[in-house]
């Protein structure tokens, strides 16, 4: 637990007075207890809680036993005496700050709340094997280690509401980094990159054909090509199995194939060291091939748009549900999914051909393009799914604008080659929001009216309740 909390100039009102509360309901030998067991048993009680935290691979990963002897463990000291021994009402804003910049604090080195939580459990326990070993009755301990619990409630209380704040912050600053990120020319950087990957084997080549065994290769990994795919090709597409690919042919060549290569250059054994040579030219033949594919990927997604049929991609719609969900709860105007699923698609892949089955769902998503309003999402859900969320529409309404896409689909067939014709259908599930805080569960609720739809033969809209008029 760190020190010096920032200045928090208006803490939480409400766990200021609940907290308030709590020491004005604790009686003055259950404060003398407290305050006495944080004056004298904090140091085995923070090695309860770091031994609980620790036992977590997460939690080693971040902190070492080194930090929690030399740092951590005198702040966890400090704060469990604090905790446990302040009991003055006007101390309590400043603790309340004190919880907050914890929070923060593990919010920033990315140590989850749950850590703490484990951490902390493991602290009342300890506790309460504490107070049983004084010379309290049974009545006295459990009065005295209900009142540490809820100390250290309200103080995980607090943490939990700026963490969630900071992490929150943090999750839409990254996703501003990557919607800049994602606004980079891909076609002009991909040429850039296959540039810089082709400059550093032509300096590869030269070296290894001179053999100037002196003269150290750069290591892809310190190159430019290698330093954007560590430290920006996540950026604009996350942990890709290209990226990982990459990545792995990068430390194979760098770890292992370089280093053998100098070595056997500098033994004069020039012909192994070619050799050595030409499988640094497949792995960096690999890696062209994984960075083209890659970038085959970002071009798809650089207007965050469906390759087939130019329609939003799936990847946005928790973004946008997620905005919609707050707005809703914010103005009180419901809005609407509708789940769209071309009828028997298989059979026109199989009867048409899969061009002809593309040619369909672009067919479908103009149509439901033209037919959204202009505040609407279209977006292309997967296969032959799509999802419309309906901004600002009631379930009846929502059922009446489905209907009509349904007949829509029904009444204007695709045009195929030769002058054939496609005649097509859908069937719809459409869903209105309920007040539930998931989006996923609009999802689940238009999947199962749009199953619904299927079992009753296709060609329908079904809501996934019955609307009440408005």
């Amino acid at each position: 637990m760190p020190d010096h909390p920032s200045l928090v100039t208006a803490p939480d009102a409400v766990l200021v007075q609940l907290w308030a509360q709590h020491i004005a309901q604790t009686d003055a030998p259950i404060r003398q207890a407290l305050t006495a067991l944080g004056q004298h048993h904090s140091a085995q009680l923070a090695d309860a809680f770091y031994r609980a935290m620790l036992a977590d691979p997460q939690a080693g990963a971040l902190l070492t036993h080194d930090d929690v002897n030399t740092r951590l463990h005198s702040s966890m000291q400090r704060w469990i005496t604090q905790t446990l021994g302040s009991w003055d009402t006007a101390q309590v804003p400043a603790l309340v700050a004190l919880q907050r910049h914890i929070g923060q604090v593990h919010a920033r080195i990315n140590v989850g709340m749950e850590l703490v939580v484990r951490g902390a459990r493991q602290l009342k326990h300890d506790i309460v094997q504490t107070l049983l070993r004084t010379d309290m009755d049974t009545a006295q301990v459990l009065r005295t280690a209900m009142a540490a619990h809820e100390l250290i409630d309200l103080a995980l209380e607090a943490m939990t509401i700026q963490y969630k704040e900071s992490r929150d912050l943090a999750t839409r600053t990254d996703e501003a980094y990557r919607s800049l990120a994602s606004s980079v020319n891909m076609s002009l950087e991909r040429e850039r990159q296959r540039t810089a990957l082709l400059d550093w084997q032509s300096q590869f080549l030269q070296k290894v054909m001179m053999m100037h065994p002196d003269d150290e290769v750069t290591r892809l990994g310190q190159s430019s090509f290698g330093l954007w795919v560590q430290h920006k090709a996540n950026a604009f597409n996350g942990s890709s199995d290209e990226r990982e690919s990459i990545l792995s042919a990068m430390r194979r060549i760098d770890a292992d194939l370089l280093p053998r290569c100098e070595d056997e250059l500098t033994g004069q054994t020039d012909e192994l060291g070619r050799q050595t040579a030409r499988h640094v030219l497949t792995e960096v033949q690999q890696i062209r091939y994984f960075t083209d594919s890659m970038f085959e990927h970002l071009v798809d997604m650089e207007s965050g748009r469906d390759a087939l049929t130019q329609l939003l991609n799936r990847r946005y719609l928790p973004a946008v549900l997620g905005r919609e969900l707050e707005l809703s709860r914010r103005s009180g105007h419901p809005f609407s999914l509708m789940l769209v699923d071309v009828d028997h698609f298989k059979h026109i892949n199989d009867h048409y051909g899969h061009s002809c089955g593309d040619r369909a769902l672009q067919h479908l998503a103009a149509l439901l393009s033209n037919t959204a309003r202009s505040g609407d999402f279209v977006f292309r859900f997967g296969g032959e799914e799509f999802i419309i969320v309906s901004v600002e529409m009631p379930a009846l309404q929502a059922l009446h604008e489905a209907e009509k896409i349904r007949k829509a689909v029904e009444n204007d067939p695709v045009l195929l080659p030769e002058g054939r014709q496609l005649h097509m259908t859908v069937s719809i599930g459409v869903a209105t929001y309920d007040g539930h805080p998931d989006y996923q569960h609009l999802i689940e609720q238009a999947d199962q009216a749009l199953y619904a739809a299927k079992s009753e033969g296709r060609n329908r809209v079904v809501p996934s309740q019955r609307p009440q008029p408005t």
